[in-house]
């Protein structure tokens, strides 16, 4: 199952794509090769965040910075998360160009012309590639006029799912478009148009249309009615309103008729702005505009016109006060182009506003009629509090318009008994009562219990208590509120995702102590086992068996370095809620950070210098390496098999991932042994600076080298227009938007991004290969497992081991107190083993669900290198299946580990394996 997102982006382009069943928009695009703006793909930056036209969805898990409940109520969405539930229209806060989409082109050839009157024109095309035109009804196409290069701009009067397409224009005297269609054209010319394009479309119908055309901005309506015709009939009334100027504008009539025949719902009225007219309806159409069809408010108003026209009707439902549920609108001048669209919604500011003067004026009526109402008044206070609750049932309204009305004479009550007849104007000045009958909903979950708020009120009166019933009207406000942003939201309130069951909070076995725990070299550590240290001695450089003890007996563990205490947290929900909070959890752990190093930077500069960065690592960027990488990967694993197996690390992972970045950022092959030697040595000297890790002794004096010829490069880059990762850092150094010192610390960390998480991951894909020989021939059978099989080496044997943070404010985790200040690190490979998140999590199982997985991170530090690591780490997999018959460790050789930084890696140093070609 699928659905069909419609991306509309700032620029008028409109693009289709399909949206599997739980997958979400930014997946789905990606998989269209559409790149709408995204980052960290968790939820957390905001990169991606768009606005949800029309349709239902979930909103995904994502964090406050990111959306705000004030945004998702104005049907602000995070595509990374949004996972829609129907189809949707979603708008990218980007250009089509920027995307890599633009507006397609269709040829065909003109069926069809003939000049209905003397002011329009219809024509009818055939086009060649029809089946790839999607569009909505209502939106429209740039036509190139015959014989010139210039464009005109209409709308289709013809339906989505019509064979043929067709258009109603107004023919203009002296207009390109009109003369061509009027004078020369025939059957068989060829016609081109690119589109489609606009904001003026039909929603879906949830409440009474209300269509207003003027003259030929009929066509639109044309088309959204041969969309709902092709639907079916719908339960909701449609009125059409067809205003012209003279009787001969009056075309099209017949097919009014005819949908009027098809849709029992749907009515229409023509009307002639000429006052000498004999048509029996004359005058504009606001003129022919009932109460009936307004609907209190609660309609949907779609207008189509010239500007004058458009204006007018704007101005006319201001001064009558009518505020529609939704108004759309387009302007289109005589010559064909459109002017604009728009679209007007009840504003949830405006809302709040509102209930917030409510609440001030209530207060003050409580002030005035506290301890002065008579018996009877009490009596008929406590009526209407009781009135309301006919309407309501459980967290559902039963009958919204009588609820309407009954709250309304209830909260008028203590206004109109305070005798202040300013209070009381001003108070019946107040658009409350109209925003609530337009809003709610009888699918609305009401927010509190707002019929009991009524009548704790009457007893606040029937006792006397007047901080009481401050007490609930305020109380009272707020839920209304929150009832009324559930209301507005763009989505349903279906759409919402159910709140996810919150676990019981983990218990530490020292949160009784109010001093802090004990060190870890103090604890009674399995005798296997040695403490746990900040700094690996080589004694935890597989550190799987410390983590289980950790996760069951110290979840926050407390180690002394040389400087500080550092607090290590195990458990997946604990490292999971840090990770995903920047603002308690900072990474910026050395201030000012030494190295232009991302994961050393808090927003904002982290976010101005991954915008940098973060474009050139998405998979549509890397997806041109693909041939080039599996070319190498190839070369090698035929290497390794022919002399029987070798070191995976050194004879595989480093050369295929230096090769890779090598050539991302454009330096030459013979570079590359130094590349990697310097990358090592930086990474080092980061370590030293950032962590407090040892160095080599001559890292630092290898990281300058690294800087100079960094800095070199680039210069080169920028003067031959490279279009290279480091050609596009380089231009952001030359235009002034990054430092020298910045744009080389930041080429620096985009090598070391690229190639050290490739390299730990491939390794562990031989490594598990190895030790469950049987994947190999299961991939070679399903190739489709290769991509089940990589998350899972992720999860299991993690490319980043552990990431550090610094608390800017006291924090319990676990039952531990964190002081403010402390220096976190967050173990992720731990993370992604704990059985209460992944069941079974220290078995290796390519069946599981890995979603959640911090393999590489999450977050607005998410792994830079992810992307590149997974697709080199797949082809590999792939490779593996289709040319190894048999795999092992090679039992002369243990594997060796990465040992001494404590920044990320735990990874192996060498790893042997024995391997035999597969026979075909």
């Amino acid at each position: 199952m699928s659905h069909q997102v419609t991306l509309r982006f700032e620029d008028g382009a409109t693009h289709f794509i399909q949206c599997l069943n739980g997958e979400s928009v930014a997946d789905a695009a990606l998989r269209a090769k559409i790149a709408i703006p995204l980052d960290c793909r968790d939820g957390v930056c905001g990169t991606c965040k768009a606005t949800c036209e029309s349709g239902n969805f979930a909103l995904g898990d994502y964090v406050p910075e990111a959306l705000s409940d004030d945004e998702a109520n104005a049907g602000h969405v995070l595509t990374c998360q949004m996972r829609p539930s129907s189809d949707c229209v979603v708008q990218i806060a980007a250009t089509s160009d920027a995307a890599g989409v633009s507006n397609a082109t269709f040829t065909g050839k003109i069926t069809a012309c003939e000049q209905l009157s003397a002011t329009a024109i219809t024509f009818t095309a055939e086009l060649e590639n029809r089946s790839e035109l999607t569009f909505l009804a209502g939106q429209y196409v740039n036509v190139q006029v015959p014989g010139s290069n210039q464009t005109r701009s209409y709308s289709f009067s013809s339906g989505p799912s019509a064979k043929e397409v067709s258009f109603l224009i107004r023919n203009v005297p002296q207009g390109l478009m009109s003369s061509y269609l009027r004078d020369r054209a025939k059957p068989g010319d060829a016609i081109t148009f690119r589109g489609p394009m606009g904001s003026f479309y039909l929603r879906p119908i949830q409440r009474p249309l209300l269509f207003l055309a003027g003259g030929t901005g009929l066509a639109p309506f044309l088309s959204m009615l041969d969309k709902i015709a092709d639907d079916g009939d719908v339960s909701q009334p449609i009125h059409l309103i067809f205003g012209v100027t003279n009787d001969e504008d009056r075309v099209e009539l017949a097919k009014l008729e005819e949908y009027a025949r098809r849709l029992a719902n749907f009515t229409w009225r023509c009307t002639v702005a000429n006052p000498d007219s004999p048509y029996p309806y004359k005058g504009y159409v606001t003129q022919h505009i009932t109460a009936s069809q307004l609907n209190d408010g609660d309609v949907d108003i779609y207008l189509c016109g010239p500007p004058p026209m458009v204006e007018a009707v704007r101005g006319w439902l201001a001064d009558e006060g009518v505020r529609p549920r939704n108004f759309y609108y387009e302007k289109f001048a005589g010559a064909g182009q459109v002017v604009q669209t728009g679209e007007e919604h009840i504003a949830l500011s405006d809302v709040d506003d509102s209930f917030d003067l409510r609440l001030a004026l209530e207060l003050g009526a409580v002030q005035l009629t506290m301890g002065r109402l008579s018996g009877a008044q009490l009596a008929d206070f406590r009526q209407l509090a009781d009135a309301t609750a006919a309407f309501v049932t459980g967290k559902r309204f039963t009958d919204v318009a009588r609820y309407v009305q009954a709250n309304h004479a209830f909260h008028l009550f203590l206004i109109e008994a305070s005798g202040n007849t300013p209070l009381i104007t001003l108070y019946k000045q107040l658009a409350v009562q109209d925003y609530i009958g337009r809003a709610l909903r009888e699918d609305i979950e009401i927010v509190g219990d707002i019929v009991q708020q009524h009548r704790d009120l009457v007893s606040a009166f029937e006792y006397g208590d007047i901080n009481a019933a401050r007490e609930v009207i305020a109380r009272h406000a707020i839920h209304s509120k929150a009832t009324m942003s559930r209301a507005l939201g763009n989505k349903s309130a279906s759409s919402a995702p159910a709140p996810a069951p919150q676990p019981e909070p983990a218990r530490c076995p020292f949160s009784a102590m109010a001093e802090l725990p004990p060190y870890s070299h103090e604890m009674n550590w399995p005798q296997e086992l040695q403490p746990f240290k900040v700094v690996d001695d080589g004694s935890q450089g597989d550190p799987y068996e410390h983590y289980r003890w950790m996760r069951e007996n110290a979840p926050v563990l407390r180690c002394q370095s040389a400087t500080s205490d550092v607090w290590f947290l195990s458990r997946y929900d604990d490292v999971w809620q840090a990770i995903r909070n920047p603002k308690l959890f900072s990474s910026e752990v050395v201030s000012p950070p030494p190295l232009t190093f991302l994961t050393l930077f808090d927003a904002p500069g982290h976010t101005r210098l991954r915008k940098v960065a973060q474009p050139s690592f998405m998979p549509l960027a890397i997806e041109p390496f693909a041939a080039e990488i599996e070319r190498r990967a190839e070369a090698l694993i035929d290497a390794l098999i022919a002399k029987g197996g070798g070191d995976v690390v050194e004879d595989f992972a480093i050369p295929l991932s230096i090769a890779t970045i090598s050539a991302m950022i454009d330096v030459p092959d013979e570079d590359e042994e130094k590349m990697k030697f310097w990358s090592d040595e930086t990474f080092s000297y980061f370590g030293r600076l950032a962590r407090n890790a040892p160095g080599t002794g001559t890292d630092e004096q290898s990281a300058m080298a690294f800087f100079a010829y960094l800095k070199e490069a680039m210069e080169r880059l920028y003067l031959s227009n490279s279009q290279s990762i480091g050609g596009h850092i380089a231009r952001m150094w030359k235009e002034g938007l990054l430092s020298e010192k910045e744009a080389k610390e930041l080429c620096a960390f985009v090598f070391i991004a690229g190639h050290d998480t490739t390299t730990i991951l491939v390794a562990n894909a031989f490594r598990m290969f190895a030790e469950q020989p049987h994947l190999v021939s299961r991939i070679r059978q399903n190739e489709a497992d290769a991509e089940r099989f990589v998350e899972e080496v992720a999860r299991y044997r993690g490319t980043v081991q552990r990431v550090s943070r610094m608390t800017t404010e006291e924090t319990t985790v676990a039952g531990v107190t964190l002081p403010k200040g402390a220096v976190v690190r967050l173990l992720l490979s731990s993370a992604n083993r704990d059985s209460r998140k992944f069941a079974d999590g220290d078995t290796f199982n390519i069946d599981r669900d890995t979603s959640g997985h911090l393999g590489f991170g999450n977050g607005i530090h998410k792994c830079l290198g992810q992307p590149l690591a997974k697709l080199e780490t797949l082809i590999t997999t792939r490779l593996i299946a289709r040319k190894v018959a048999d795999i092992a460790l090679d039992p002369a050789h243990p594997v060796e580990y990465v040992r001494g930084n404590n920044l990320t890696n735990s990874g192996p140093a060498h790893l042997y394996v024995q391997l035999s070609r597969f026979k075909s």
